[in-house]
């Protein structure tokens, strides 16, 4: 979401246009072989429609290229192929979630602002709302205030991201980049470094339609467009393991109806709609951003120490985990 808050900005400024190939921003040409004069469009990166598949890796270090994603020589069906094969579903027409697509949002971003991504959010979204993280923790000015992410394993539990020493990309690596090659570095899908405080004031800046203490970042209609539905599920049209039944620019619609799971799109038991957001469930930690604009409410939370695909804690009556059930009731939501 912080992402595509950065991106458009730059829409706004007339330098992207949503509905255009993202061939013309990345540099190269990109086509799913199944569909060879079927254009990418930016659109589609952001709603998860766009064709492409994570594989094993969906980052490269400074000295790649996202162009290398897509080599030729990865055969359909192994682990670096990055493209849907064989199902029938054209880009634009079937959702399914791909962090890498946001790797090359952050490409696109690099090559039409000209700064390195991370700089880039920082310069253009954090700083202007006061906002202390980034996505390069080399560059953070409380490095000492990154928690360590734990899974729970058998044996108990176990560090997966920001153990100390922090690691980040070197100084030389990084004095060697080229930018506008590779904005997949610093995970523009989920690798923002952000406290709740700051998550809060991310809410108070979507509730206030693209605004935050007098600073305007973005019109209200850039916001309306991020939590519009540009993909509704029809039963049959998308795969998703999280409480999805629409999705915006890179925003969850909370419905109420059902997800690609079977399960109501709900938060909590009496659940009215409203809610738009998106959920953080990687390396242990299961957290959540929504917010409602109509209301003014905001649910916030972040927990530690679980498995990624938490099977035995299933949430009760929704395709959530139950600590993210938990956390909606806790923070004022309904479970009975």
């Amino acid at each position: 979401m912080v992402t595509t808050i950065g991106l458009m900005e730059l829409v706004e400024q007339g330098k992207v246009n949503l509905d255009h190939d993202v061939s013309e921003y990345l540099g190269f040409r990109l086509r799913n072989p199944d569909f060879p004069t079927t254009p990418i469009t930016v659109r589609m990166l952001l709603n998860h429609t766009s064709t492409l598949r994570d594989g094993e890796v969906y980052f490269l270090p400074p000295d790649k290229s996202v162009k290398d994603f897509f080599d030729k020589t990865h055969k359909a069906g192994s682990q670096d192929y990055h493209f849907s094969f064989h199902d029938n579903h054209a880009p634009g027409t079937y959702f399914t979630y791909c962090n890498l697509a946001y790797g090359l949002v952050g490409t696109i971003i690099e090559r039409v602002s000209g700064e390195r991504f991370d700089r880039y959010q920082k310069h253009h979204v954090l700083d202007p709302l006061k906002i202390d993280g980034g996505y390069n923790v080399a560059e953070l000015e409380h490095p000492e205030r990154v928690a360590t992410l734990y899974q729970h394993v058998p044996s108990g539990y176990e560090a997966t991201v920001d153990s100390q020493p922090l690691k980040s990309w070197s100084k030389e690596a990084l004095a060697s980049y080229k930018i506008g090659s590779n904005g997949s570095m610093f995970s523009p899908q989920g690798g923002l470094h952000i406290s709740l405080q700051g998550l809060t004031r991310l809410a108070q800046f979507m509730i206030q339609r693209g605004k935050l203490d007098g600073v305007r970042l973005l019109a209200p209609q850039s916001i309306e467009a991020m939590e519009t539905s540009t993909w509704t599920f029809n039963g049959q049209n998308g795969v998703c393991p999280y409480p999805l039944s629409a999705y915006g620019l890179s925003l969850f619609t909370l419905t109420g109806t059902k997800d690609t799971n079977g399960k109501p799109a709900i938060p909590y038991v009496g659940y009215q709609g409203g809610l738009h957001g998106h959920l953080g469930d990687a390396y242990g930690l299961h957290s959540g951003f929504w917010y409602n604009p109509k209301n003014g409410e905001a649910y916030l939370f972040a927990a530690d120490g679980y498995p990624d695909y938490d099977q035995e804690r299933a949430g009760q009556y929704s395709s959530f985990s139950r600590v993210e059930e938990e956390n909606f009731y806790n923070s004022g939501g309904k479970i009975t």
